[in-house]
């Protein structure tokens, strides 16, 4: 099993629970530090409820355009952009 910390959401009928895919005290091997202890996964109820929020980009970007619509238009002209630089690069290789 990869060690890694994967979110994932599964789906009840009356409501939408997420949860992570890695059991509480499970290594995540991120240690970066030489020093310290190697961090482990905690219960999924330890974790900050936005942090299920995160996993969904769609909602996230929703969120951002209500809360700041500056930074969503930043955020969509910079992905236009990067669209725009990449087919060009892709069309002078040929």
């Amino acid at each position: 099993m990869n060690s890694r910390l994967i979110l994932r959401r599964s789906f009840n009928i009356s409501a939408t629970l997420s949860q992570s895919s890695c059991k509480a005290g499970t290594p995540l091997n991120l240690k970066i530090f030489k020093k310290g202890d190697e961090p482990v996964a905690l219960e999924d109820k330890e974790y900050p409820e936005w942090l299920w929020t995160m996993i969904d980009p769609k909602v996230n970007l929703e969120n951002i355009k209500n809360e700041d619509f500056l930074r969503w238009r930043r955020i969509k002209l910079q992905k236009e952009n990067n669209k725009v630089i990449r087919n060009n690069n892709f069309l002078s290789k040929m």
